[in-house]
């Protein structure tokens, strides 16, 4: 009589700890049910666009996820209708977008309500150095020209960015200009929602200047259309680029990156976490991404979330002191 309700106990434990350990295995097991959303925050084209396409291409293409992996373009409010799409989903891990600056410096300009910390850090991928173009009949033959020239005036020269003011093209911009002795407050600056527009709009004469990715610039190059003055690298690039100086080289004490990472939205789990920590990480171990950097002049730079949470602190802390130099800053 003593037996039997020890021997059910015991049953009950063992059946329990059976359930318990299931469902501990089924939550660190997580993975995607359905597709897969990579956010553009921007138009096509570009370095965001191409960065999304080129995650989606070789998860796909390495099957390193078992459901489709889509591209959404979200561009407008200088990021922010993407990042605002995103954490519409929360704990959601089949959402993720292509991070960029903007989704930290947004906050200092007082444009969205929260900052990277509002996210789910899941990687960085890359750095990306940004090269300062004109049309190849400008008069402006050298990074060194251009600075002499804007120190004189500083809105007698157009320039063309994206995708907003603040973001990865113009602090890139602002900082190297900046090291030049420019006024960087008085600079004439539009902003365009892409670098393909931004391209655009030198080639079509309606800016004088774009500071873009080089990936942008390559097959303009090629052709003779536009020319690139200095690039913001701490050394000179590779391939195309090899004979362009840095800033450094023209004497301006300068360098400066963009980078691209990815982020998820807010309220994803460590299992969901861990998931995309491993696909990410087997995805920049493929010969395809080590190509993709070389053909579109990035320098890979992964790290998993853990790392890039704490990379996004200290760029914040960074950001923040350069958009107040400028009065851009609106979180002080």
């Amino acid at each position: 009589m003593i037996r039997i309700p020890v021997v059910r106990n015991v049953a009950a434990v063992l059946a329990c700890t059976v359930m318990a350990v299931a469902g501990g295995e089924a939550m660190a097991q997580w993975k995607p049910e359905r597709a897969v959303e990579i956010i553009a925050p921007s138009g096509p084209g570009g370095t965001t666009d191409r960065t999304a396409r080129v995650v989606a291409k070789i998860l796909t293409q390495h099957k390193l996820v078992d459901v489709p992996v889509n591209v959404v373009n979200k561009p407008g409010g200088s990021g922010t209708i993407g990042l605002n799409y995103l954490n519409q989903h929360p704990g959601d891990g089949h959402y993720m977008i292509v991070a960029t600056t903007g989704s930290i410096s947004n906050h200092i300009l007082g444009l969205i309500p929260y900052n990277h910390t509002a996210f789910s850090p899941l990687a960085m991928l890359f750095e990306e150095y940004l090269g300062v173009n004109v049309r190849a009949d400008s008069a402006i033959k050298s990074g060194r020209d251009l600075v002499d020239i804007l120190k004189k005036a500083p809105d007698a020269v157009s320039f063309g960015i994206s995708t907003s003011l603040g973001g990865a093209n113009h602090t890139t911009l602002i900082t190297c200009l900046r090291a030049g002795g420019v006024d960087i407050k008085r600079l004439k600056t539009a902003v365009f929602p892409g670098g393909s527009a931004t391209t655009t709009a030198v080639l079509g004469g309606h800016v004088d200047v774009v500071n873009t990715g080089l990936g942008n610039m390559v097959a303009h190059l090629r052709t003779g259309k536009l020319r690139t003055l200095a690039i913001s690298s701490p050394k000179r690039m590779w391939g195309d680029f090899a004979s362009i100086p840095t800033w450094r080289d023209q004497g301006i004490p300068a360098d400066s990156s963009s980078w691209r990472g990815l982020m998820g939205p807010k309220g994803m789990t460590a299992q969901q976490i861990a998931y995309w920590d491993k696909v990410l990480t087997a995805m920049a171990a493929t010969e395809d991404w080590k190509k993709e950097m070389e053909e579109n002049f990035w320098v890979n730079g992964y790290v998993n979330a853990q790392a890039a949470k704490k990379r996004l602190d200290a760029e914040y802390a960074e950001y923040q002191a350069v958009l107040t130099e400028v009065g851009l800053a609106k979180i002080k």
